[in-house]
């Protein structure tokens, strides 16, 4: 995980989009906003299942501690945010060799919940 401001203006980004928006795409976002969906999706999950919210001191890294606090307010006002989310969008791009790698991996273990569109592989 990287800077942990990335999720803030994806979270910012996501709000401005009003109530049942999203994304129809994510292009090249350094995998923050695919991050926040698929912890979004997987907290809500659990809170269905359990009405457990998700803990942010249950990590060490700053950046997930974010991510869980956001998803946590999600979750009290609109438990299915981050499924709406999923539903609408048609993919997701990337140009980081790391983020095209992670794609990619998620892709073939089955736990990307969207397609993979158009990737960038840089050539040197």
């Amino acid at each position: 995980m990287g800077d942990p401001s990335g999720v803030l203006v994806v979270h910012g980004a996501f709000n401005r989009l009003g109530p049942g928006g999203g994304p129809d795409v994510i292009v090249d976002d350094g995998g923050d906003a695919t991050m926040l969906i698929h912890e979004g999706v997987k907290a809500e999950e659990d809170f269905a299942k359990s009405g457990k919210l998700p803990d942010p001191t249950s990590t060490d890294n700053a950046e997930f501690q974010i991510v869980l606090s956001i998803i946590k307010e999600g979750l009290q006002s609109d438990p299915l945010k981050y499924h709406k989310m999923k539903d609408r969008l048609v993919g997701v791009s990337e140009e980081t060799p790391t983020g095209v790698k992670r794609l990619y991996q998620m892709q073939a273990n089955g736990s990307l919940l969207f397609p993979i569109r158009g990737n960038h592989r840089r050539r040197r």
